[in-house]
């Protein structure tokens, strides 16, 4: 149980006013600090709720907390919780016969956790906590044979591309390695002594691909994959920066397989 309601009741009649203040007042304190902890904690999620949503029309509680499951994975991890402590609350405040008299009152274990639930949205994980360290990349004038060495040996299927000054220049995918190979292919024999990143490049897609600063979040991490999922254009990578620019050095690249990896940290935090 999430919460438990204490009925109050009238004493009989031969005890002493002393006797009754002392029964009907035992443990009342910390019951009414722990009801108002909860509802400090629940007011501030909510308000999160509304910020994470773009403050919407309707702000119910509940329909922000299934909107936000379907766009971050810290609302889903705690999906159960927010849906019970809403019950909680309800029962807190729309059932309270004066200021200082609930029916209900929460567990301190429940308070304690709707306090770190508050306290992950304050301050939600870093992006780069789940991007793929360090990155491998490639400079332009990088052999083939080496980007296909790489290729089978970290089983990956892109790469980012930099030129001078660390200016990111596109992705090398394996499928533009194949779309290079299949075009300069002569009776079924290819030279690849001098053939260089830049070259493949050069018939590569115009891949999407986005960037982040160190001290984003994960909640901006999947708000990038979701802009993208709306506006119909697939991201192919998100690249973390020490300030999101894409001519510094990248720190951690993230792919949509990764965003697996959200919903484990989650259940490791």
């Amino acid at each position: 149980m999430f919460f438990y309601a204490r009925i109050r009741y009238n004493k009989k009649k031969h005890q002493s006013l002393h006797t009754k203040q002392v029964t009907t007042m035992n443990g009342s304190q910390e019951e009414l600090e722990l009801a108002e902890r909860f509802e400090i904690a629940f007011n501030q999620i909510h308000q999160q709720l509304k910020a994470i949503n773009g403050f919407p029309k309707n702000d119910n509680f509940m329909e922000l907390v299934q909107r936000s499951k379907q766009k971050h994975s810290v609302i889903r991890h705690y999906f159960d919780n927010l849906k019970q402590y809403a019950k909680l609350r309800n029962a807190l405040v729309h059932e309270k016969i004066r200021d200082d008299y609930y029916i209900a009152y929460p567990h301190r274990e429940v308070v304690e956790e709707i306090e770190k639930i508050k306290q992950t949205l304050d301050q939600p994980p870093k992006a780069i906590e789940v991007a793929t360290r360090p990155v491998l990349f490639f400079k332009t004038d990088s052999h083939l044979t080496k980007i296909v060495e790489a290729f089978n040996r970290f089983k990956v299927s892109q790469f980012p591309i930099y030129g001078d000054n660390q200016r990111f220049l596109g992705l090398l995918t394996n499928d533009g390695v194949v779309r290079w190979l299949s075009q300069n292919m002569q009776k079924g024999c290819i030279e690849l002594e001098d053939v260089r990143a830049a070259d493949i490049l050069k018939l590569e897609k115009n891949h999407n691909v986005r960037f982040l600063s160190e001290n984003n979040s994960i909640f901006d991490l999947e708000s990038s994959f979701e802009r993208s999922f709306e506006q119909k254009q697939k991201l192919k990578a998100v690249i973390i920066t020490a300030d999101g620019s894409q001519h510094n050095k990248p720190l951690g690249i993230v792919t949509t397989w990764d965003l697996i990896k959200i919903d484990r940290y989650g259940d490791e935090s």
